[in-house]
């Protein structure tokens, strides 16, 4: 009986499911031998993946310097299935675009100036938060003091007449607005101030790279005759997609030698 049993115990054992089982994968491109491990819980063989680490970095310098990281871990010296897309946000670096096991993202830090130009354009101001406005952008304007103090300086008084027309500066003719108004002495009181100004602006914090954008003014008086001054920047979209081509363009030239590596700018 117990010879029985022992033969009957073997056959049990030759007949149990295998604990580890190799198994080919396809990726989108290729292929791979994995090893899966059976599962008594769930009665399926599961492949043990290890949980990559959250990977997000802020600057564009440190995104080329985790992309050129990671391609070393791996042993990928040509960049092969691998992508980089830069995009409005930011972007992100997907090191094994065949399995996409795991995706390290760039969130983009723009500098302060950049945002306090996106925020405050295609708005309408009131004289004073105008001038606060503008004062927040003195970083960025060469002759700040120059420009601050002639908008300071604005101001319609009774029936004062706004108008735009060439006005002659010390430097020659240029475009600009002209108050005139009367004072309560009687006397004539005129001002002049131009009809917009230029900024030196940083794309990202702590960048190197910046960007000359022009600020244009429109002046007018509201249903209670009051100044009114509405900031506007035609051209900010196109210079912001400039600003992410660079970028992209940047990660290009960091990663040149990574001759199969893509780089994408999406916007």
């Amino acid at each position: 009986m117990e010879a029985v049993l022992k033969e009957a115990i073997e056959v049990l054992k030759n007949k149990k499911r295998p604990e580890l089982i190799d198994v080919t994968v396809y990726g989108r491109y290729s292929c791979r031998n994995q090893t899966y491990l059976y599962n008594d819980s769930q009665q399926q063989y599961e492949l043990h993946r290890s949980v990559p680490a959250d990977k997000t970095v802020r600057s564009v310098k440190a995104f080329v310097e985790i992309i050129k990281e990671e391609l070393l871990r791996r042993g990928n010296e040509t960049g092969q299935n691998s992508t980089v897309k830069i995009n409005l946000d930011g972007g992100y670096f997907i090191p094994d675009d065949d399995f996409g096991e795991e995706m390290i993202k760039f969130s983009r830090l723009n500098s302060q100036q950049w945002n306090f130009v996106k925020d405050g354009i295609n708005k309408v101001y009131n004289h004073r938060g105008f001038l606060k406005f503008l004062q927040a952008l003195a970083p960025s304007v060469d002759n700040f003091t120059e420009i601050f103090k002639s908008f300071s300086l604005l101001r319609l008084v009774g029936k004062s007449v706004l108008t735009s027309n060439p006005i002659i500066t010390s430097e020659g003719q240029s475009e600009g607005y002209t108050c005139t108004y009367k004072l309560e002495d009687g006397c004539d009181g005129e001002e002049h101030f131009p009809t917009g100004f230029c900024l030196r602006v940083p794309f990202a914090k702590a960048g190197e790279k910046f960007y000359n954008i022009d600020i244009e003014l429109l002046f007018f008086r509201n249903e209670d005759d009051e100044l009114r001054i509405e900031v506007q920047c035609p051209l900010f979209e196109n210079i912001e997609e400039q600003a992410i081509i660079d970028e992209a363009q940047f990660v290009k030239e960091k990663t040149e030698s990574y001759a199969n590596l893509l780089v994408l700018s999406d916007f």
